[in-house]
């Protein structure tokens, strides 16, 4: 919990609870102020993937999990389960580092929800799969050549070499209806019995009404849409919303100060069970990557949404990323600091070296509520 002149945190396990108030940070006086001034300083940071967000992320780490660093050391655990205030809620908790390697390292990490889900639900499997995925330039949107490959990828269209089965819509098809309709995904009155992974462009505006998902069509839904019209977007039969776009768990203050609510944080209050987002404008093709080798491994591989989050982020911190066995015969080009452009075509053999250890290509993706 975040207030003007102190910060109070709380260590809960299956056993105990142990408390930790910090009213002096770094020799000074705590204040919100500065506190939230270091997180924007860390974000810009990891924006920066030829910079180093190191020393910034221990600063924070040295605050926010310090105080419990040999409690967490002796209890031998393996998922930190974190509740949020204020902009904490924008910071990739993963990305913190220790002064010896990132918090991902060490543990699986998932955001608390205000739901409940992630206390009550339990892990669901073999359940429908609906993707939609905008691939061509829109006015003021750059085309996104990797959403092809990423959805692809993932959903088997007729011979393709996809992990599922179901249902993908790009670009034309990919308008409200087809919104509705896969938000329709499960059983009438049945929580939490799909998947729906949307790809596309998201702007974050001052507003409800500026802040907008790009749709396929080019037509841009507002957030203040999706809020205002409950029947039409309704969330409650879906396991997990993966937003593959840029900045959809982020939110920022609006013009009257008030904090604007992030996509992310709509569909979790309007029913979805996880939401997997992202903090800041994402990698179009090394996020093809990383949303493919999640689902393997949460589905083939039988590991939790948590889980499969972070041994993927590991995967990419060791660049050694696993089976690359989806992207048969396609070839993915892209951006690294170590390397400049890349080609990735898989032979299905690991890809090594890629030069994607920066936090830039992993951290932006949080998973907040139901993690198993």
């Amino acid at each position: 919990m975040v207030l003007p002149d102190r910060l109070s945190a709380i260590l809960t396990t299956r056993t105990d609870r142990r408390s930790h108030t910090v009213t002096t940070w770094q020799g000074e006086p705590f204040r919100e102020t500065v506190l939230n001034a270091e997180i924007d300083a860390f974000l810009q940071a990891l924006n920066a993937p030829r910079g180093d967000p190191r020393t910034q992320g221990r600063k924070l780490h040295d605050l926010l999990i310090g105080p419990f660093a040999a409690d967490l050391d002796a209890l031998d655990v393996d998922l930190l389960l974190v509740s949020l205030d204020r902009r904490l809620r924008y910071l990739p908790f993963a990305a913190l580092h220790d002064g010896r390697g990132f918090l991902v390292e060490r543990f699986d990490v998932s955001v608390l929800s205000d739901a409940g889900f992630e206390i009550a639900g339990d892990r669901v499997t073999g359940i429908p799969f609906a993707g939609l995925g905008m691939t061509r330039a829109a006015a003021g949107f750059s085309a996104l050549p990797g959403v092809r490959i990423e959805l692809e990828g993932i959903l088997r269209q007729g011979d393709g070499e996809g992990l599922f089965d179901g249902r993908v819509r790009f670009d034309d098809e990919f308008d409200r209806t087809a919104l509705e309709d896969a938000l329709r995904i499960g059983t009438a009155g049945t929580a939490g019995v799909g998947v729906v992974h949307v790809s596309s462009h998201f702007a974050l505006g001052e507003t409800d009404s500026t802040s907008f998902l790009l749709l396929g069509t080019g037509e841009r839904l507002p957030l203040a849409d999706i809020k205002a019209n409950r029947r039409a977007f309704e969330f409650g039969r879906v396991d997990l919303l993966t937003l593959s776009a840029c900045q959809t768990g982020f939110a920022s203050p609006g013009r009257d100060g008030r904090e604007l609510e992030s996509l992310a944080r709509i569909t979790g209050n309007r029913g979805a069970r996880a939401i997997l987002a992202s903090l800041w404008p994402v990698a179009d093709n090394t996020t093809a990557i990383m949303m493919q080798r999640f689902y393997e491994l949460r589905d083939r591989g039988g590991y939790s949404k948590a889980h499969a989050l972070g041994l993927v982020q590991r995967e990419f911190i060791s660049d050694d990323i696993g089976s690359t066995t989806n992207w048969a015969g396609k070839s993915i080009v892209f951006e690294t600091a170590e390397r400049g452009a890349v080609s990735l075509k898989s032979n299905g053999t690991q890809a090594n070296a890629l030069g994607l250890g920066h936090p830039f290509y992993w951290a932006p993706f949080i998973l907040t509520g139901n993690w198993r």
